[in-house]
C-alpha cells in the first residue's frame, strides 16, 4: 500500500503503534523491524503473515507459555567467526550458549505442536544445528558461565599447580605481615595484589625494614606495597602459571570456536528465524493487549465492513484509565463506496475516520486489528490522507492551500483500489466557494471509483451525498436530551451540527439565538427541524430493535434450555426403565436361587411336615412379592417393604376452586403441576406434603382438588393383574376412542421395553382407518420403535400393527 502523505503515520497514530510494537520485542533486531514496519505489497505474503501472527496469538492465549522470554544478540559474534583465525571470547561463548539453549527449547516446543500451528512450525529449521554443539560448549563452560577446570587436561593441571603455589605464597606473606604488624611496620591485616603480584602494605617510613621490591605506592603516599625478596621466586612461578593458564584458555576457546564455525551458516539462518519469531510474538502480544483478532480478509472483494471496530490507541488508554471506548460499525460496497460523516464537533467524526485508516494500515502491515472477527476487510493499493492543519511556513502554504494540494494529488492518482480519508472537507476558505470546490472534487472521487470517508459540516456536500450514486450520508449520533455525543455512527442520515442547542446549553443569551435563527432563514430552520425529528424517530426505532433483539435472545435461550430439558427427561426415562429391568431380573434370580436352595434342603434332609412349612415361610419372606401391573397404575417392585417406581402415569386432577382448603384436603399449587396433602395451617401460610417433601407456601397459592384415586383401566372392560413371566405381547383396542387406545398402547410399549421384547402386536381393526392412523402416528415418534408393519394376510393383515422394537 503506497501512501501519498508524509505525515500519514503520524496523523493516524501508526507511529505510536509501532513504538508499542517495538516495546514488546525482545531483540534489538526485532525492534528495528518494528520501527521500520511498512505495508506488505505481496498479497500471499501478507495473508501468510497474518495467519502466523494469529497462530502465535492462540499460543499466548490458550497454550503453555512460549519458551522465549529473552533473546540476546549473537549476530555479531557469529559474523566474527566468518574470518579465519578469529575466536570467541568467554563472555561471547557464554551468550551464544544461552541463545542456543533458548533456540533448542523453541524448536522442541514447536515440534510437539507442528500439527496445531503448522505455519509457525514451517519457520523452524530442523537441521540448523546439532544438540552436540550445545553439549560441546557445556563441556568447557560451567552453569555459572565460567571456563571449567576440566575443559582440558592441561588446564586442570595448571590450575591445580596455581592453587598449590598460591597457597604456599600466601602462607609465607602472612607470616611476614604478622612480623611487620608486631614491629609496627604495617597496620594492614591482609596481603594484597599489585601488578599481578602478591605484596604487603608497609608504612612509608618503614619500607627499608623489609627486604624486597616496591611494586606500588598509595595515593596518599603513606603506604608502599612491598614484594618481599624471599617471596620473589614463588611470585615468579605463580606469574608463569597464570600466563600458561591464559594461553591454555585461548587454545580451548579457539578449539570450540572452530567447532561452532563448522555450523556457522545454519546458525546464522536460525538467528533470522529467532528474530522473526520474536517479531511475530511481539505482534501477537500487542494483539492480545488491544483485544485484536484476525478478521475475514478477501483481497478480491469489493465490500469492506467493520463490526465493533475500536481505535487501538484508545483501547490501550482504557487499560490504564477508566474511559468507555465506543466501537464503530461501518460498511462499504460497490454501491456505497464513499461515506460522508456529519454531526456536531467533538462527536467522534475524526476518531471514526482515523479508526478506519489505522486499522486498514495495521492489517496491511501484517498486524491483527481490534474488531469483531466477522468483520470483512479488502486490500487497497494506495492510501490518501488529508487530516488536520497541513500549513507550512517553509513551503509558503496556507491551511487551505495545503488542503487543495492534497485534493489535487487525490484527483490525479486515485482509482478503484484506493482508500482516502478527508477530515473537515472544504474548510479553510469562504464556505460557499470552499463548498463548491469540495463538491466538484467529490464528484471526481466518485467517478474514480475510490473508497473513502469524508467528514464535513457543509450542507451542499450532504445534499450531494443524498442524491448521488456510490456515496451516502452518515451521522454521529447525539443525545438530544442530555446534549452530549454518543460517539455512535448511524448510516443513511446526514448529521446536524446542534449549534443552537449547544449554544443554549453553554448560556448564550436567547436574544442572540433568536436573531441568529432569523438570519438563518425559514427554509434552513425547517430542514433542521425535519432532521431532528428524523433522528428522534430513528433513535426510537433503534431502541425498539435492540429491545426486540434482547427478547429474541431470551426466547432462543429458553427454547435451548427446553430442548435440553426434554432430552434429559428422555434419557432419564430410558435409565429408569433399564434400572427397573435390572432390578426385576435380579429379584427373580434371587428368588430362583432361594427356591432351589429350599428344594435342595428338603430333599437332602427329607424334611418333615413342620420343617417344610418353616422353609416355605422363609422362602416367602426372602422372595420378591408378586409384581402387579394394573393398567394405568404404577409398576411396583417390592422386597421387604422397599419399593421402586417406574414410569408412573398420573391420574387426572379435578380442581375445586370454589371450596376453601382445610387441613386434610388435597391441594394443587397454582402455576405448578405439583399437588399434595394440606397437613397444617399456619395463619396465611400452609404446610403441604408433596411426596416425601413438606413445603411451606402461602395459602392463597393453593387450590383445593378432589382426592386422587388410582385410575381404573380396562382391557376390553376388565381390570387385569399379571405376574412377571406373563407379559403381554398383544393388545386389543377395537371399539376404543383414539385417546383411550393410545394410553393402552403406551403401557404395552413400556411393558415390552421392561421385558426386552423384540416386538408387540396391536389389534385395531380396519374400519375407517382413523384409529390405525392415530396409533401409528404415535408409535412412529417413539425412539425405541424400529419399524411398523401390517400383519400377514393370513393373520389379519391391515387390521393389526406389528411393532418391531430396537434391541
Amino acid at each position: 500500500m503506497k501512501t501519498y502523505n508524509a505525515h500519514t503515520y503520524e496523523k493516524l497514530g501508526f507511529n505510536v503503534m509501532l513504538e508499542e510494537l517495538a516495546r514488546r520485542c525482545l531483540s534489538e533486531e526485532a525492534r528495528e523491524q518494528a520501527r521500520e514496519l511498512r505495508p506488505i505489497t505481496h498479497t500471499p505474503t501478507l495473508l501468510d503473515e497474518l495467519q502466523k501472527v494469529n497462530e502465535f496469538r492462540e499460543i499466548l492465549l490458550f497454550d503453555d507459555p512460549f519458551p522465549l522470554d529473552r533473546l540476546p544478540s549473537v549476530g555479531a559474534a557469529l559474523q566474527k567467526l566468518t574470518l579465519e583465525g578469529n575466536w570467541l571470547r568467554l563472555e561471547e561463548l557464554r551468550t551464544l550458549l544461552g541463545w542456543l539453549q533458548t533456540a533448542e527449547q523453541v524448536r522442541a516446543y514447536m515440534h510437539t505442536r507442528r500439527e496445531k500451528f503448522p505455519l509457525l512450525y514451517s519457520l523452524i529449521l530442523p537441521d540448523a544445528f546439532q544438540k552436540s554443539l550445545i553439549t560441546a560448549i557445556k563441556r568447557v563452560i560451567d552453569p555459572a558461565g565460567n571456563l571449567r577446570d576440566d575443559a582440558s587436561h592441561e588446564l586442570s593441571r595448571i590450575r591445580h599447580e596455581i592453587r598449590r603455589v598460591s597457597g604456599e605464597l600466601r602462607g609465607l606473606l602472612q607470616r611476614i605481615l604478622r612480623k611487620a604488624n608486631e614491629n609496627r611496620w604495617s597496620e594492614a591485616s591482609e596481603i594484597t595484589i599489585r601488578n599481578d603480584r602478591l605484596v604487603i602494605p608497609v608504612k612509608t617510613d618503614a619500607k627499608g625494614r623489609i627486604a624486597g621490591f616496591v611494586q606500588d605506592v598509595s595515593s596518599s603516599g603513606n603506604t608502599v606495597f612491598v614484594e618481599p625478596a624471599e617471596s620473589l621466586p614463588m611470585n615468579n612461578r605463580l606469574r608463569e602459571l597464570q600466563i600458561g593458564e591464559q594461553n591454555e584458555i585461548i587454545r580451548i576457546l579457539q578449539e570450540i570456536s572452530g567447532k561452532i564455525a563448522e555450523h556457522l551458516e545454519p546458525l546464522q539462518a536460525f538467528t533470522h528465524v529467532m528474530v522473526q519469531l520474536d517479531f511475530l510474538r511481539a505482534r501477537a502480544r500487542l494483539a492480545v493487549d488491544i483485544d485484536a483478532v484476525l478478521p475475514v480478509v478477501n483481497p478480491e472483494a469489493k465490500r469492506f465492513n467493520l463490526r465493533e471496530a475500536y481505535y487501538p490507541l484508545l483501547v490501550l488508554k482504557a487499560k490504564t484509565e477508566k474511559i468507555n471506548v465506543i466501537p464503530l460499525d461501518v460498511g462499504f460496497n460497490e454501491e456505497q463506496r464513499i461515506i460522508v460523516i456529519s454531526g456536531p464537533n467533538a462527536g467522534g467524526k475524526s476518531v471514526s475516520l482515523k479508526t478506519i485508516g489505522l486499522l486498514q494500515l495495521m492489517l496491511q502491515c501484517g498486524m491483527l486489528v481490534p474488531v469483531d472477527a466477522r468483520s470483512e476487510f479488502r486490500l487497497f493499493d494506495s492510501l490518501f490522507l488529508d487530516i488536520g492543519d497541513e500549513q507550512s511556513i517553509e513551503s509558503d502554504l496556507s491551511t487551505y492551500t495545503s488542503h487543495l494540494a492534497q485534493m489535487r494529488i487525490m484527483g490525479d492518482n486515485m482509482n478503484s483500489e484506493s482508500l482516502f480519508l478527508i477530515d473537515e472537507f472544504g474548510t479553510g476558505t469562504d464556505p460557499k466557494l470552499g463548498g463548491a470546490i469540495a463538491e466538484a472534487f467529490l464528484h471526481r472521487f466518485v467517478r474514480q471509483g475510490a473508497y473513502g470517508i469524508i467528514t464535513t459540516h457543509y450542507g451542499n456536500i450532504k445534499d450531494y451525498a443524498e442524491t448521488s450514486d456510490g456515496i451516502t450520508n452518515a451521522a454521529m449520533q447525539f443525545d438530544t436530551k442530555g446534549l452530549k455525543p454518543t460517539f455512535r455512527l448511524v448510516e443513511g442520515l446526514p448529521g446536524r451540527s446542534y449549534a443552537f442547542e449547544i449554544a443554549k446549553k453553554v448560556g448564550v443569551h436567547y436574544t442572540i439565538l433568536r436573531n441568529a435563527r432569523k438570519k438563518l432563514g425559514k427554509r434552513q430552520l425547517t430542514s433542521e427541524q425535519l432532521l431532528r425529528q428524523l433522528e428522534e424517530k430513528n433513535s426510537e426505532l433503534e431502541h425498539l430493535v435492540t429491545e426486540n433483539q434482547t427478547k429474541e435472545a431470551r426466547l432462543t435461550d429458553l427454547v435451548t434450555k427446553n430442548e435440553a430439558l426434554q432430552k434429559e427427561l428422555t434419557q432419564n426415562r430410558k435409565l429408569i426403565i433399564r434400572e427397573a429391568q435390572i432390578e426385576a431380573k435380579q429379584l427373580i434370580k434371587d428368588a430362583n436361587k432361594r427356591i432351589e436352595q429350599t428344594i435342595r434342603q428338603i430333599k437332602e434332609t427329607q424334611a418333615e411336615k413342620e420343617l417344610t412349612k418353616k422353609l416355605r415361610k422363609e422362602l416367602a419372606a426372602a422372595s420378591p412379592e408378586v409384581v402387579e401391573v394394573e393398567e394405568g397404575a404404577t409398576l411396583t417392585l417390592s422386597r421387604k417393604g422397599k419399593k421402586r417406581k417406574a414410569m408412573a402415569k398420573p391420574s387426572p386432577i379435578e380442581l375445586l376452586p370454589d371450596e376453601t382448603p382445610v387441613e386434610g384436603d388435597f391441594v394443587k399449587l397454582k402455576n405448578s403441576a405439583s399437588h399434595g396433602k394440606l397437613v397444617e395451617l399456619q395463619g396465611k401460610r400452609a404446610v403441604v406434603e408433596v411426596g416425601e417433601l413438606k413445603l411451606t407456601v402461602k395459602l392463597a397459592q393453593l387450590t383445593k382438588i378432589r382426592p386422587p384415586q388410582a385410575e381404573k383401566t380396562r382391557n376390553k372392560g376388565t381390570g387385569i393383574k399379571r405376574r412377571i413371566g406373563q407379559t403381554r405381547t398383544e393388545l386389543d383396542v377395537m371399539g376404543m376412542r383414539a385417546e383411550e387406545a393410545l394410553v393402552e398402547v403406551e403401557k404395552l410399549v413400556d411393558e415390552a421395553l421392561l421385558n426386552n421384547l423384540p416386538f408387540i402386536r396391536i389389534l385395531h381393526g380396519k374400519g375407517t382407518g382413523i384409529l390405525r392412523e392415530s396409533i401409528r402416528n404415535y408409535l412412529s415418534g417413539l425412539d425405541p420403535v424400529k419399524q411398523l408393519r401390517d400383519e400377514t394376510i393370513e393373520a389379519g393383515g391391515a387390521g393389526w400393527t406389528v411393532v418391531e422394537l430396537k434391541a
